[in-house]
This record gives C-alpha cells, sequence and structure tokens, in this order.
C-alpha cells in the first residue's frame, strides 16, 4: 500500500505537473533523442568512408562534449520560453549522459 503511493506520488510530481512550466520527463527525452540521432550520424560516418574515421570517433568517443552544441542552445531557449522543468530534465540527461561518457572512456584508457 504504501509503495503504490509512493510511486504514484512520484508519477505525478514528475510526469503530471505540467502546468506550463514544462515537464522533466520531457527534457530527458529530448536530449536522450537528440544523443541518439547523434550516435546515428556518427554510425553513418563509419559506414561513408574511410576517411571520415576522425569525425566518427570524435561523435561517438565524446558525445558527452559534442552534445554541449546543441543542448546549450536548446536550455536557453527553454529558460527563455518558460519551461524551466523542461530546461532541468534537458540539464539532468546531459550531465548524466557525459558522466556515463567519461566512466566508459577511464574504463576503456585504464
Amino acid at each position: 500500500m504504501c509503495f503504490s503511493f509512493y510511486v504514484s506520488f512520484v508519477l505525478q510530481w514528475i510526469c503530471v505537473m505540467n502546468d506550463g512550466k514544462g515537464s522533466i520527463v520531457a527534457g530527458l527525452a529530448i536530449c536522450w533523442l537528440l544523443n541518439v540521432a547523434q550516435l546515428g550520424i556518427g554510425w553513418l560516418l563509419l559506414v561513408a568512408d574511410v576517411r571520415m574515421l576522425p569525425a566518427y570517433y570524435v561523435l561517438i568517443g565524446a558525445v558527452g562534449l559534442v552534445q554541449v552544441g546543441y543542448v546549450v542552445p536548446i536550455w536557453r531557449v527553454l529558460v527563455r520560453k518558460g519551461k524551466p522543468r523542461t530546461a532541468k530534465g534537458l540539464l539532468i540527461a546531459a550531465g548524466i549522459t557525459m558522466l556515463a561518457n567519461a566512466v566508459s572512456a577511464v574504463v576503456v584508457l585504464r
């Protein structure tokens, strides 16, 4: 009984609280879908030509750093449009991606 109440409260707090200020889940989805698009572009560069190999390594190996190029402008637009929750979700997702990228780089280069 207590667990279901907690789950209901969390879902309401994260998803339903959209009173014109956006949604954290929407920000997470925006960032991670753009990251998937970036990885897809990197894969296309890999299969396109051997000369594009350095660009592939940058797009795939440094996804946490490259995403700054599109996360910061989108964050600024969301803040200006009055969607602080969506902007917060975008920054949370970018931070998680950057942390995962740094951890994987340390594991690979170790």
